[in-house]
């Protein structure tokens, strides 16, 4: 008796499957490497904030980050954001397509 066709269809039948979760997990990674980017810039950017630097110019350091600066009454906040496009057919629907990443850091008045 001959298996292969059988081996056949069980491979097409799986394949879609395994290339989603392939996806999946590069939608992650991608989110995951723009969030560590992310932490460290707004580190940078509390560092260079508190050397009595103007949010005009650690927005021209990071272009292509959104800045926001929040003044509260007992702290200062700045917001970063970003955006990571999703790869992954139907993801999109899940997550919102681009993904917005959001790091958040406040600073105590001294």
């Amino acid at each position: 008796m001959n298996n292969k066709g059988q081996a056949l269809v069980e491979f097409i039948l799986i394949l879609p499957v395994f290339i989603m979760i392939l996806f999946i997990i590069i939608d992650f990674g991608m989110i995951f490497n723009k969030k560590s980017n992310l932490e460290s810039i707004s580190n940078d950017a509390v560092l260079i904030y508190k050397e009595n630097k103007s949010l005009v110019e650690i927005q021209e350091l990071y272009k292509d980050i959104q800045i926001e600066l929040v003044n509260v009454n007992d702290y200062t906040k700045l917001v970063f954001k970003d955006k990571v496009n999703i790869v992954t057919p139907g993801m999109n629907k899940v997550f919102g397509d681009p993904y917005v990443i959001t790091i958040e850091r406040v600073i105590p008045y001294a």
